[in-house]
């Protein structure tokens, strides 16, 4: 493909071409041509999406129609500033759960963004006929982080959870071990040198601008936040980690 992109290109804006002039001639008053979405691409490892969007970015914009990428926020932190090749990117932060507070490890929740969270679950199932206690919905929300697939992968799990034990609602249990499930796969991919880096995100609420840095973005192992403030917290499932609390022991005992 890399041999033969110009050609390429070349023959998909033939066919755009040939599509807009059709869709014109039955809709006359259409007059904005086509948008694609690539979707998922924010899921590709970061060599990948550097040398995608970075080595490849006049390609990328080459074809005769409006297009929207789904990079990955790693890129977004590259010293390859992607500004100076694509329009300002448009981050999508976490909802923001928390009550922001610098110099302040443990942060508050924020109970407009727990309800805002909670109420993605209340939209989907009838909650007095599914869980136990409407309490378990907060405990989903933080759990989640502000992260939607977060929550929607810990909810399903507690479903799957309370069906396997046979429980006619979903229990504290339930939600504690799916949870835990979350939390054991973040251990296995995490190795143990990262844990002090991961303890000075927790701290200082910002992300290092570097390959750790963007790994841990790229991994979930950190959220980005931002509205009146820009900032970085740990994923607060990784935060159960025993060896992450005892990374922050460290740091906190010898800053």
């Amino acid at each position: 493909m890399q041999k033969d992109i110009g050609r390429l290109q070349a023959d998909i804006n033939l066919l755009l071409g040939d599509a807009f002039v059709k869709l014109k001639s039955k809709y006359p008053e259409y007059e904005k041509g086509f948008l694609i979405i690539f979707d998922n691409l924010d899921r590709v490892p970061p060599n990948v999406a550097k040398h995608l969007f970075c080595d490849y970015s006049f390609q990328l914009q080459s074809l005769h129609c409006t297009i929207i990428y789904t990079a990955p926020i790693s890129i977004v932190y590259s010293e390859n500033n992607l500004s100076n090749s694509f329009d300002t990117p448009n981050i999508v932060p976490m909802v923001n759960i928390y009550e922001f507070e610098q110099g302040k490890n443990e942060l508050d929740y924020n109970d407009e963004g727990i309800t805002a969270i909670a109420s993605l679950i209340e939209q989907r199932v009838e909650v007095d006929a599914v869980f136990e206690s409407r309490q378990l919905l907060v405990d989903l929300a933080k759990a989640s982080g502000g992260h939607i697939r977060q929550l929607m992968q810990i909810a399903s799990q507690a479903f799957l959870t309370a069906a396997t034990r046979e429980h006619q609602k979903v229990t504290a249990d339930d939600i504690t071990y799916a949870i835990k499930q979350e939390q054991f796969n973040f251990e296995r991919s995490i190795p143990t040198e990262y844990y002090s880096a991961l303890a000075a995100v927790y701290i200082n609420k910002d992300v290092s601008k570097d390959e750790i840095g963007r790994l841990m973005l790229f991994s979930l192992w950190v959220f980005e936040y931002n509205g009146k403030n820009r900032w970085n917290y740990v994923n607060p499932v990784v935060r159960q980690i025993h060896a992450f609390q005892e990374a922050v022991k460290s740091a906190t005992s010898n800053p």
